[in-house]
């Protein structure tokens, strides 16, 4: 709020005008400055308000060098004020007839206060709106009801090219340099939403493209009607941001979404889906309209199965049917924050890894298993038996080498001794049904079987692998010669692997040299 002194001059023979001036408190915002004279001076250039009892010639001419603006209030009489001069008279504010008294005076003051204190009032909502409206980088302009424009922005005037001068009064096709036929051939809507405010007599919005100094434009335009004390329209006044570079972001985000080679959801902060890519209709079986507007969650719950927690980089695994068959998903799915660090939204990716994950596994089962057997190798089982390390658990080692497997390979042939070694396979897997089953070299074996077992009990796996293998070598004259021998060694809690192989190959030794197709278990 303001706070202005008003310099109060009085030109009297007498004190009674500065006595009354003198009682009267100021308004608000206001001071009074009062000073009485005789006679005219330098006082008159400076002074807000002059009340002239002094009307002689030399006074009268002393009165045009008031300062511009100034409140000049001249008190005569009747007869006195048909002579003044018309020069005179344009100086004056206002007339006080005499003789007058005290109420006379501060009901003419009291007006006088009130009119200076409007003006500067209305200077200071000028100066408000100028300050504020320039402040603003959009566009502001009013208009009157024929479309001219009354007051526009700095904003306004940087979009046109144009200075405020060469803009207030005019219309529409001068100030945006378009001629009225390309108007009319174009996609301009500014005049058309014009008449839809005045029509409806409210705010509207309205997406616009205007032709600017800088190419077309698209706004986002908020336009409101103006009515006077009567309720009568008399304008209106709008507010346009561009969102030009917005559009294009979200042009190009399209773009993104439209090829990119896996489904993309874009949910709002409550979860429900307000974008989404032509993949996911593809995906999912569905048209890109009906799955606007779902529930982000219900959706996943009816379209993605077994899904896992999302991990700490945002990735989860699921399972998707399409025609009845499974596809591996694999689903990316990460917040959307605003620049406050306010969750909006999410982003959900979902990439079929069916085919990824099929050779994955291939890969990593031919890395892991022997070709021929299809048991695991030696590589896997140092893995797997370094998993096992400072378990708390006991871990029984089975090594089985076969016995005289050297002839059949002589006598028979490679081919039959590859016949062979799948035949014991088979018999290990039958055997050892739950365990952990390796072949190691040519023909060796490994079996791991884990938890606490007596010597009866591992006996009783040894016997009965032997008795299976041999009712498999039954069935074929060439395996006559073959048998197998085993060594069994076992570590309450396993903590160097090398050296629970090499307790069971000592074992395994002690079988061998016993007579073979036998197994010995060690002992310390």
């Amino acid at each position: 709020m303001y706070h202005y002194k008003i310099e109060i001059l009085i030109l009297s023979q007498n004190d009674f005008l500065y006595n009354v001036v003198q009682s009267m408190p100021p308004l608000e915002g206001f001071a009074h400055q009062i000073l009485l004279q005789k006679e005219a001076d330098e006082a008159i250039k400076t002074a807000d308000i002059i009340i002239c009892e002094l009307v002689d010639a030399d006074v009268l001419q002393a009165l045009q060098q008031a300062k511009t603006g100034a409140e000049v209030v001249l008190c005569a009489s009747a007869a006195l004020v048909q002579q003044l001069p018309a020069k005179v008279c344009q100086l004056l504010t206002d007339i006080w007839a005499q003789p007058y008294g005290e109420a006379f005076v501060v009901f003419k003051l009291k007006r006088l206060f009130e009119a200076i204190k409007t003006v500067k009032d209305r200077n200071l909502y000028r100066s408000y709106l100028e300050t504020a409206i320039n402040s603003i980088p959009n566009l502001i302009w009013f208009k009157d009801v024929r479309g001219a424009h009354l007051k526009v922005n700095d904003g306004f005037c940087r979009a046109v090219g144009k200075t405020k001068s060469d803009v207030e009064g005019r219309g529409h096709y001068y100030i945006w340099d378009i001629k009225q036929e390309e108007y009319e051939q174009g996609e301009y809507v500014c005049l058309e939403t014009e008449e839809i405010v005045l029509e409806k007599r409210k705010t509207c919005v309205f997406d616009e493209k205007v032709k600017t100094k800088h190419g077309m434009r698209q706004f986002k335009t908020y336009k409101s009607p103006i009515f006077d004390d009567e309720h009568q329209l008399i304008g209106t006044v709008g507010i346009a941001q561009d969102v030009t570079d917005l559009e294009n972001m979200g042009a190009e985000l399209e773009v993104i979404l439209r090829n990119l080679p896996f489904a993309v959801l874009l949910t709002n902060e409550a979860g429900i889906i307000i974008n989404a890519n032509e993949n996911c209709s593809q995906y999912f079986s569905v048209d890109r309209e009906t799955l606007l507007g779902q529930e982000y969650a219900s959706w996943k719950h009816k379209n993605l199965f077994d899904m896992g927690e999302i991990n700490a980089k945002g990735y989860a695994d699921a399972t998707l049917f399409v025609n009845g068959r499974a596809r591996n998903m694999e689903i990316y799915e990460q917040p959307i924050y605003d620049v406050f660090g306010t969750a909006v939204g999410v982003l959900c990716m979902c990439r079929d890894v069916t085919v990824e994950r099929s050779l994955s596994k291939r890969i990593l089962h031919n890395a892991n298993t022997d070709q021929l057997t299809e048991l695991y190798n030696r590589r896997y089982f140092y893995e797997y038996m370094g998993k096992l390390k400072n378990m708390v658990q006991r871990v029984n080692l089975f090594y089985i080498d076969l016995d005289n497997f050297k002839k059949i390979n002589d006598i028979h042939g490679h081919q039959t001794g590859d016949v062979a070694l799948i035949m014991v396979a088979e018999v290990l897997r039958d055997t050892f049904c739950e365990s952990f089953i390796a072949r190691i070299g040519g023909d060796e074996f490994l079996a791991v079987v884990l938890g606490p077992r007596d010597e009866s009990e591992l006996a009783e796996l040894a016997e009965r692998f032997l008795t299976n293998l041999q009712r498999a070598i039954g069935h074929n004259e060439k395996f006559a010669v073959l048998s197998a021998s085993l060594g069994i060694a076992a570590s309450e809690q396993l903590a160097d692997v090398d050296l629970l192989i090499r307790q069971s190959d000592i074992a395994l030794y002690d079988a061998k040299r016993d007579g073979k197709n036998q197994y010995k278990i060690y002992r310390s």
